[in-house]
């Protein structure tokens, strides 16, 4: 069993965390393996997972597999169909049906920044909400407009701008999505979003996504700020 003072939560035979990826996204081609900084994103990624018990990573090229034998997570060969659509993630995601545990953590591969701890501080509300379908959001305070430019949460009779007097507005993280795999591979979906738990982050860096070449540019210039001091 692999020891680490801040890993307990995943001695839990009931769930797995798990990622997956592929080299052709269309907005940022091959951005999980490709050079980021002096490491990969994927390779930042599996090293985080293999902290934990039952982790796995789901991918099609022989690279990822050799990087999951490396870092010693478990590798899940997708087909060569779900590495080529975005959607419906039911046909993405399919290979979860190889993995034996009830439940199963997602992270999202594209969050560098996203730490052990954040993960395991997730799963354990999770846990003592009695296994509850959860995912992130993220605290906003600024002022934000609907798509007919109307103010959301705020009053036009505001006199002074000021973001700390501001009513916040959530964002959805996209970084952590728990579910029960039975209701995934039944309904193809993750959850019934009436019945979602809802755990908030404020933690910006954290959350920070990767989706664009911009992106990419941008949070590897952080990395390499932060880890060569």
């Amino acid at each position: 069993m692999k020891k680490n003072s801040l890993i307990q939560t995943l001695n839990n035979e009931k769930i797995a965390i798990f990622s997956y990826g592929r080299k052709n996204s269309k907005r940022c081609y091959n951005k999980l393996l490709r050079k980021f900084h002096n490491t990969t994103i994927v390779d930042i990624l599996l090293d985080k997972l293999s902290k934990f018990e039952n982790s796995y990573f789901g991918g099609y090229d022989r690279e990822f597999e050799i990087k999951c034998k490396k870092h010693g997570v478990k590798f899940l060969k997708r087909s060569k169909k779900s590495v080529n659509i975005d959607y419906p993630i039911s046909e993405c995601l399919k290979f979860v049906n190889k993995i034996d545990q009830e439940y199963l953590l997602l992270v999202n591969a594209c969050l560098p920044f996203l730490s052990i701890r954040t993960i395991n501080d997730f799963l354990n509300s999770v846990i003592k909400s009695n296994f509850n379908s959860a995912s992130l959001l993220v605290r906003k305070d600024n002022y934000f407009f609907d798509k007919n430019k109307k103010p959301l949460n705020f009053s036009t009779k505001l006199k002074t701008l000021n973001t700390k007097q501001v009513s916040p507005l959530y964002e959805f993280g996209n970084a952590l999505y728990f579910f029960k795999k039975d209701f995934f591979l039944k309904n193809n979906r993750y959850w019934d979003w009436n019945k979602v738990k809802y755990i908030t982050s404020d933690n910006k860096i954290e959350l920070l996504d990767i989706d664009t070449e911009e992106d990419f540019l941008i949070v590897e210039s952080l990395w390499k700020n932060l880890n060569d001091k």
